[in-house]
């Protein structure tokens, strides 16, 4: 991460980086309009528009590019990892980075606890003379009573002042402390110098802002729903894109790293063999063998072209009988739509075939565990996998719905339409469980009217209402809580015995559309600085380690600490909570995990909690 230079005539350039992020932070916590907590300091990601292409290589997924420009536009050129300089690693002083500025523009003092804004400069410094020590960079209060004649380098270093404002259509902005303080007295007094103060406390911010006029406040009276009555109307803010737009809507308080500040709306796909049977061949290369009138010329085309080499040796009886038949059909059939990513990924998924592999992608069935046939129809041991991951936008306080990539408050990476975005690609290993349709469609029926599900159902009426938006009425709730669920249980499970932290591993699920259902759970482990993972996830899909996971799995899903306020829970009208029976003891995993943000989640539709054949018998 760098922010510009400090420099003067005559002086040497300070140092630029500040510190650093892992390549897939920048698409999944920490990505443009997030902000980033350093160790003395805090930034935010710059918008797209700031960062320098030169060192940035591009990522080859064509169905993810295809998905990406349906949602962003056609003039999206490219996938791109982030900035990198191989030669420069070691260098403190280097422009390659990824761009961001300090925010927020208020810091306090530790030591006379004054407050106040970076900008203009003077009264708080940058110090960056640490060499090859970015994370030591830090503010310092140049002119601090307290720290007397301290030397500025050895001075404290001043810490971010935590109060924010935000509003609901993504907006970011310093809380206006100034303003905020002087609203008794009809406006601020000529040179407000303010300080802070804290009290410890268990109801609420006890923090107090006061000015050398004698004006105070306390932060607490901008709390709560009834807060935003007290703060001005949004400035309409993006400090990544260094812009205000009009906005006049209310503000809410929000603490600096709070959870909800930062979400990212990402779109992924599996990397997904091609061009490896004699057909994936001809499609590939159809105008030019589709246009030839017979096997002869068709040889000879082969024969003389290096892109098809891969045909030579494929009798040429059986690629002609190949074009006849595609030509039959009308032409090749035609991929997925982008809309669908993973209608391609179940088909290769659940039929694994040795023709279809490459180095990014092996993957072959194993036998199921004894005693669960009805649930399982196979497992796929997924020994080398590639997944990539792009940054389409974010939103601030309220999370998307799983898998939609526009959402109505979606914020946007630069200030005109991007040619690009941040990807990150990560190799890796993964278990493919496939549930037996059937039985899963004939527990879904059943369950369809259950007062869980409609209790679920209304909640989630009133979270799509709260966020201006119209809640799917296709969206299979039964059908998606009892793989979601089992898959959580088995990230417990698993994470315990692979070697993998559970924040590693990652489920993708697969719940198909309304006219083509299927049911199913990737669960992966992945890395974006190597070559691969080590075999401990894979290792455990084989018959032995996964019966006895999965027996673990439904004895859990038994009982949970939290019980009975966990076990009872049903979200109530007017809640917009989308879970039942789950906590942070039994069922939520980590956000690095989990693909719904931990919703539609319930241990009834695997433990037999309700006692009324709500959960699913194995």
């Amino acid at each position: 991460m760098t922010i510009p230079s400090v420099a003067s005539a005559g002086q040497r350039r300070d140092p630029t980086r500040i510190g650093q992020a892992r390549p897939s932070h920048l698409v999944t916590v920490t990505g443009v309009g997030a902000i980033a907590d350093l160790p003395s300091m805090s930034v935010i990601v710059r918008g797209l528009d700031a960062w320098n292409p030169e060192h940035q290589d591009s990522i080859e997924e064509p169905r993810l590019l295809d998905a990406v420009r349906r949602v962003l536009g056609p003039q999206v050129r490219a996938l791109r990892h982030a900035p990198w300089d191989p030669s420069e690693r070691d260098d403190a002083f280097t422009r390659v980075g990824v761009p961001v500025t300090p925010f927020p523009r208020w810091v306090r003092c530790p030591r006379c606890h004054r407050l106040g804004q970076l900008d203009p400069p003077g009264q708080f410094e940058l110090v960056h003379r640490f060499g090859r020590r970015p994370d030591l960079a830090k503010f310092v209060h140049e002119h601090c009573q307290k720290q007397g004649q301290t030397r500025t380098a050895n001075k404290r270093a001043c810490v971010p002042a935590r109060f924010l404002v935000v509003c609901e259509d993504g907006h970011l902005d310093d809380f206006p402390y100034v303003e905020y303080v002087h609203a008794s007295r009809g406006g601020p007094c000529d040179g407000p110098q303010l300080s802070m103060s804290d009290a410890a406390s268990t109801l609420g911010p006890q923090v107090t802002v006061r000015c050398v006029c004698g004006a105070s406040r306390n932060i607490q009276e901008a709390a709560g729903r009834s807060g935003g009555d007290k703060l001005p109307f949004c400035r309409g803010r993006h400090p990544h894109l260094q812009r205000f737009s009009p906005c006049g809507k209310r503000l809410r308080l929000i603490v600096l790293g709070a959870s909800n500040l930062w979400f990212g709306v990402t779109a992924s796909a599996l990397h997904l063999p091609q061009g490896q049977t004699a057909e994936d061949l001809i499609a590939a290369n159809w105008q030019i063998l589709g246009a030839q009138p017979s096997a002869d010329v068709a040889q000879a085309i082969i024969d003389g072209m290096d892109a098809l080499r891969a045909l030579r040796a494929v009798a040429i009886h059986d690629v002609w009988a190949c074009i006849e038949k595609i030509h039959g059909a009308g032409g090749p059939v035609a991929a997925p739509l982008a809309g669908d990513l993973r209608e391609a990924e179940w088909q290769l998924l659940s039929r694994p075939t040795t023709e279809r592999q490459d180095a990014d992608f092996r993957a072959a069935p194993t036998v199921s565990p004894a005693g669960y046939d009805g649930l399982l129809d196979q497992v796929v041991l997924v020994t080398r996998l590639r997944e990539v991951r792009a940054l389409l936008g974010f939103t601030r306080l309220a999370a998307p719905e799983r898998g939609d990539l526009e959402p109505v408050r979606r914020v946007s990476l630069t200030r005109g339409e991007p040619d690009w975005v941040p990807a990150v690609e990560q190799r890796g290993e993964g278990i493919f469980l496939q549930l037996r349709e059937a039985a899963v469609a004939r527990w879904a029926a059943a369950v369809a009217e259950h007062e869980r599900l409609a209790a679920l159902r209304g909640a989630y009426q009133q979270w799509a209402a709260d966020r201006d938006q119209t809640a799917n009425p296709g969206f299979p709730i039964a059908r998606f809580l009892l793989i979601h669920t089992l898959s959580h249980m088995l990230i417990r499970q698993v994470a315990l015995e692979c070697g993998y932290s559970s924040a590693s591993l990652r489920e993708r699920i697969y719940i198909g559309s309304p006219d083509a259902p299927t049911a199913g759970v990737l669960l992966s482990t992945a890395a974006s600085d190597s070559e691969g993972t080590l075999g401990g996830l894979v290792a455990l899909g084989h018959r032995r380690y996964l019966e006895r996971l999965l027996g673990q799995a439904f004895d859990d899903a038994q009982r949970c600490s939290s019980d009975p306020l966990c076990a009872e829970h049903v979200p109530i009208y007017p809640s917009a909570t989308l879970h039942a029976a789950a906590c942070h003891a039994c069922l939520f995993a980590s956000e690095t995990s989990c693909e719904a943000g931990n919703r539609w989640l319930d241990r009834a539709v695997l433990a037999d909690l309700t006692h009324d054949g709500l959960a699913f018998a194995p």
